[in-house]
């Protein structure tokens, strides 16, 4: 039915009941939202912790963090100066060699060292005991330098050997054979 239509054969009366019972059933509906609505918000309610632990999380995080990159540059900085150190340590040596390559050739040759020369207002007895001195320290260096070099060259032969020990008699089928 069309609400332009007549409606014939029905009564005013049965047209307004619908409409009081749809608005008794909206307002019943309002009045009980209503008071839900204001039993909701008049009980009694606690307020829940927060947990603060992803904060000291990333703080641990963070500070263990830059431990690690100090520590990694602290570790750098001791490898410089520990590969200085032992720059100037073989510098030092190089010069003392070189200082005692000059001694010894000086020695050999029968001159003496240029600190000896440029002390010519020395007595000679005291030139003479220092001379006979450092022979003697030059031979006992020569002779250890001596039992040093025969040592290492038989370390270095022991050492050096092509197969080891255990290994010979699989080397002595590989030498048999040639091609295996």
């Amino acid at each position: 039915m069309n609400w332009k239509q007549d409606r014939s054969g029905e009564s005013p009366q049965m047209d307004l009941e619908p409409d009081l019972e749809l608005a008794q059933a909206l307002s019943h509906f309002k009045a009980s939202m209503d008071a839900w609505s204001e039993a909701a918000y008049s009980r009694p309610r606690t307020a829940a912790k927060l947990a603060v632990r992803h904060s000291w999380r990333m703080v641990a995080v963070w500070s263990l963090g830059c431990l690690l990159a100090v520590g990694s540059l602290a570790g750098a900085g001791h490898e410089i100066y520990h590969r200085q150190q032992l720059a100037k340590l073989a510098a030092q040596k190089a010069a003392e060699q070189r200082a005692a390559a000059g001694r010894a050739t000086a020695v050999q040759s029968g001159t003496q060292p240029s600190s000896a020369q440029s002390d010519k207002k020395a007595p000679a007895a005291t030139t003479r005991k220092v001379s006979v001195g450092a022979q003697d320290s030059a031979r006992s260096q020569d002779s250890a330098r001596g039992q040093d070099e025969d040592l290492l060259a038989t370390v270095d032969s022991d050492v050096s050997r092509e197969v080891p020990a255990a290994m010979e008699p699989l080397a002595q089928l590989m030498n048999d054979n040639g091609t295996q």
